[in-house]
């Protein structure tokens, strides 16, 4: 509705031959919605703002725009009341829809990135921020009728997976009773001894007496580490209820020429003391890159640009690249915009970046520590133990990734009205008890009269719109948030209303109906569970 009444302005705008961004906002005291917009146009046409506001509400055809009344208050707002028919047709809208209300038609085709954790141990706290922002994002893109392919970088190539076989080997010669040391910069946690009884589990002391220089012993324990790892990664994103459409292994760039590939489709590279560079210093970034060292190793970012031209190229051909990267990462986009550009592709239409701020596991005003290196990791796993998929889905992403994220236990595990999880599935559940008593079997609404009933459908009808913007900004906490404020709209409306055996229970009952519909929907996209009893 609101969108109609700007649409309304912006007629006469038209009409008027003037440009000027029409705001329009909600009204509690003056009707439904009020606007400003005629002491903004004093210059442009030379009359008072009471003048202009009666200019502007002589044009404006009510019955086309579902405006029951147009006031004009000093000193020149403009107060419309929206027709009680907009309500009706909207709930019954819902009602109609289903779980397809607030669907689009965008038709992109994204790639969508996340997670790509190196398989070097567990998922821990910050990368389940990632995962459950993804995740949802990937649910409301597609919502929005976009194609996604969710996909996750494996990077099982470099030093670190070195790294990964020396410690876990050292770790099962250990186990043996052999005295051998850690490697320096090892993985020390205990998902690496757990890997390591993995391998002795299935291959006992076969091992024992093998030295990690052989080519095939070293071989061996990168491919079973990796393996392991990244089966233990799957496992835990399948507790978070997180599947993904691809898993792309780093390895497979150094097959194919795909790295070379990438780079003849660098525009700007030089030779400089050995070494390959790439011109990144013009674009914005603070320093040119090197590609290729001068003992003819690849730095990181070289078959980093080779993932991101196959990323582009893959299924066809892709819209839109959006990654989810750690905020240490941030230092990385810039040199990665350009090197988008230089393949060839539109770094402003085509490529995103989303980067996930830390995450604090809060318990009665302390935080409970985590350190991957010293083997204390809090992980995923151990969250969802702690507070439930649901909890910990929703409270991930409950701020907006921009922003450091202090995630309290207590709260999550609270079964109180202070809880915003207790609190929508709460609701949620009530509209399913109020159904269960009706007498209707078909939800049709016929008429809404007073303040809790209009604002509940105001409530609800902002649902498409909100899919509409997160579409395309991808601020997805702006829907837990709506969640919310739905879920107290209707406990208000329920609280208020005598609804069972009332002389209008079909239209508040559709009301009801309609609230179910749309809870369910936005849950789902987060990918928190909707119960039917609480």
């Amino acid at each position: 509705m609101q969108n109609k009444i700007i649409e309304a302005l912006e007629e006469v705008l038209k009409e008027l031959k003037v440009s000027k961004n029409v705001v329009l906002t909600k009204s509690k005291d003056f009707g439904d919605y009020s606007t400003n917009l005629a002491m903004t146009l004093k210059k442009e046409l030379n009359l008072t703002p009471m003048e202009i506001a009666e200019l502007i509400v002589n044009k404006i055809d009510k019955e086309k725009y579902f405006i029951s009344n147009i006031v004009i208050a000093k000193p020149g707002f403009i107060n419309f009341f929206v027709k009680n028919t907009f309500f009706v047709d909207e709930t019954n809208k819902i009602l109609n829809l289903e779980n397809k209300y607030g669907q689009l038609e965008q038709n992109q085709k994204i790639n969508l990135e996340f997670v790509s954790v190196n398989p070097t141990g567990f998922l821990h706290l910050g990368h389940a921020r990632g995962a459950a922002l993804g995740a949802t994002l990937a649910n409301i893109l597609s919502f929005a009728g976009n194609k996604v392919i969710k996909e996750y970088y494996v990077n099982d190539a470099g030093n670190q997976i070195d790294i990964l076989a020396e410690s876990v080997f050292a770790r099962y010669q250990q186990h043996f009773g052999k005295k051998y040391p850690m490697p320096e910069n090892s993985y020390v946690g205990a998902d690496v001894k757990w890997a390591a009884h993995v391998i002795i589990k299935l291959f006992k002391d076969k091992f024992v007496n093998s030295d990690l220089n052989d080519k095939k012993v070293k071989d061996f324990f990168k491919k079973a580490s990796v393996s392991i790892m990244l089966g233990q990664i799957k496992r835990d994103l399948s507790l978070f209820g997180i599947t993904f459409d691809k898993f792309f292994s780093e390895k497979t760039l150094y097959k194919n020429k795909k790295i070379d590939n990438a780079l003849l489709k660098l525009k700007n590279t030089y030779n400089k003391d050995g070494a390959l560079w790439l011109k990144t210093s013009d674009y914005g970034d603070d320093k040119d890159r090197v590609l290729i060292k001068k003992d003819g190793s690849y730095t990181y970012f070289l078959p980093d640009i080779a993932y991101h031209n196959e990323k582009m190229l893959a299924d066809n051909g892709v819209d839109k690249l959006i990654n989810v990267w750690g905020a240490d990462h941030i230092g990385y986009i810039k040199r990665m915009e350009i090197a988008i550009d230089q393949l060839g592709f539109d770094s402003k239409k085509q490529f995103k970046v989303l980067t996930c701020q830390i995450v604090r596991l809060m318990k009665d005003g302390t935080e409970l520590k985590m350190s991957k290196r010293k083997g204390v990791t809090f992980t995923a796993r151990e969250l969802i133990e702690l507070v439930g998929k649901d909890a910990a889905r929703f409270f991930m992403i409950d701020r907006s990734e921009n922003s450091g994220l202090d995630f309290d236990v207590k709260l999550a595990l609270e079964s109180s009205q202070k809880n915003p999880v207790f609190m929508i599935q709460y609701a949620y559940a009530r509209a399913n008890q109020l159904l269960a008593k009706t007498h209707f079997k078909t939800f049709s609404a016929k008429s809404f009269i007073n303040e809790n009933e209009t604002k509940l459908v105001n409530t609800l009808k902002d649902f498409p719109e909100l899919i509409k913007k997160i579409s395309v900004n991808y601020k997805i906490h702006l829907l837990p948030e709506y969640l919310i404020r739905l879920a107290k709209d209707f406990n208000s409306f329920y609280s208020n209303s005598k609804i069972i055996g009332e002389e209008r229970e079909e239209s508040l009952i559709a009301l009801v109906k309609a609230t179910k519909i749309v809870l369910k929907n936005g849950l789902d996209l987060i990918g928190v569970s909707a119960p039917e009893r609480m």
